[in-house]
């Protein structure tokens, strides 16, 4: 998922790698920003271009630009220019992969059918090789069109509830065991200034999708949409009721993927992800844990969100075969700087399943909470659940939650809307 993140003034611009050296090339007239040619000398014969969107945690870029003149001291025919995209990355990188000129390597959230039938994607069955195993394949299924993979994991971030464990005993609360039990904690928690449960700011958050997949319903069953269902719309009118409770934090001063309502005791739940820790940790010590979203009603089932970034090549590139090479080197090869770019900077799961088990970080405490639940109960969004199909299902959850629409009438008409788009979606 692409969550916004807390900016901390880091460097602008980008960076080329030629034989090991860093030359800056911030400007977008940058004569290397094409990526087809290296200073004289330079013993480069390729220039690829690698755009990052800008990640809050510190050193991240600095990490980047390391691992990019890495591959190129051990790789000097090929340059890399690292471009760190600042501001809303999805429309720049959606304009960019248009032309030719697009970056030859960037990363995305999503890989649609029509991405893949537009060329701005291309198919790293080669690059993953046989170490495509050891990758989580609930996280390469989304990227998997027509029995082939066009991406490679980076990270991975579950989201999931996090919460006081103070404040549970205080108000004599247990960790829930269905979303019943869940409402009504939010409900019995909200005290004074403190909210129960902050899922953000508009108060509803991620909380109506999460809630219909813990009914058991992913909302797509391959190219039919399935969220026209009762247990759906009984799962959002729960949604509803716990919002008109006013057990909801709304307009804190951060959104929900910053920790800082947990942390100040703004909400005693709070659903954040797995990168929180280390601040919660910080500030609270061991006083916080986490548990999955509970199941809703019989049948339902605790839910995880699995998010994440992942790597992709463009299709147009001109250096295909030299993308392709950097991408496996970096993303498949070393998993040093793999485990470093997940939990050096940030705390995030590690893609390869033989990485992440050897991450130290990751086996005690609450992370060690995350991973459980994640092998438990994670979930990835469905590859044809695109932000087009999926928007009138969330003009549908405001309409229910926030204006009292009647739910069934509501998802029946926005299922029929979502069909019509998903009808569209190139078969691949």
């Amino acid at each position: 998922m692409d969550r916004p993140l807390t900016r901390r003034g880091l460097l602008k611009g980008s960076v080329l790698f030629v034989a090991g050296a860093a030359v800056s090339a911030c400007s977008t007239g940058d004569p290397l920003a094409k990526g087809t040619s290296a200073p004289a000398g330079s013993g480069a014969k390729i220039t690829l271009t690698h755009w990052y969107h800008e990640y809050g945690e510190e050193g991240t870029q600095q990490a980047a630009m390391k691992y990019a003149a890495d591959f190129t001291k051990a790789n000097p025919d090929i340059a890399v220019k690292v471009s760190w995209i600042p501001g809303d990355y999805a429309t720049k990188w959606t304009a960019a992969v248009l032309t030719p000129d697009g970056p030859d390597v960037y990363e995305v959230n999503d890989v649609s059918p029509n991405m893949v039938k537009a060329g701005q994607v291309t198919a790293l069955d080669d690059v993953l090789g046989a170490e495509k195993a050891d990758f989580n394949p609930k996280v390469l299924q989304p990227y998997t069109w027509g029995g082939q993979v066009y991406a490679v994991p980076m990270i991975i971030d579950p989201m999931l509830v996090f919460y006081r464990k103070s404040l549970f005993q205080k108000a004599g609360v247990s960790v829930p065991k269905s979303f019943a039990e869940f409402a009504a904690a939010a409900k019995k928690l909200t005290q004074g200034k403190q909210k129960g449960l902050f899922v953000g700011n508009d108060g509803i958050g991620d909380l109506g999708q999460m809630t219909a997949w813990s009914s058991g319903n992913l909302l797509v069953d391959d190219r039919t949409i399935t969220y026209d269902d009762p247990k759906v719309a009984e799962a959002l009118t729960a949604v509803k009721d716990l919002y008109d409770s006013k057990a909801m934090l709304q307009g804190y001063s951060t959104d929900w993927w910053d920790p800082g309502a947990l942390i100040n005791g703004a909400a005693a739940m709070q659903w954040v992800g797995l990168w929180a820790v280390p601040g919660l940790t910080e500030a609270l010590g061991d006083d916080f844990d986490a548990f999955p979203l509970p199941p809703f009603g019989p049948g339902g089932r605790a839910v995880v969100n699995m998010g994440g970034w992942v790597q992709v090549v463009n299709g147009k590139s001109r250096n295909l075969e030299a993308a392709k090479k950097y991408v496996r080197w970096l993303w498949v090869d070393n998993t040093a700087a793999q485990t470093d770019w997940s939990l050096a900077y940030g705390f995030h799961i590690p893609p390869r399943n033989s990485a992440a088990a050897k991450a130290d970080k990751l086996t005690s405490g609450p992370a060690k909470t995350v991973m459980d639940a994640v092998a438990a109960h994670g979930i990835k969004q469905p590859a044809l659940w695109t932000p087009e199909v999926r928007q009138p299902w969330e003009d549908a959850i405001t309409d229910i939650v926030k204006k009292g629409a009647d739910a069934r009438k509501t998802l029946a008409a926005a299922a029929k809307r979502s069909q019509d788009l998903l009808d569209k979606v190139p078969v691949l």
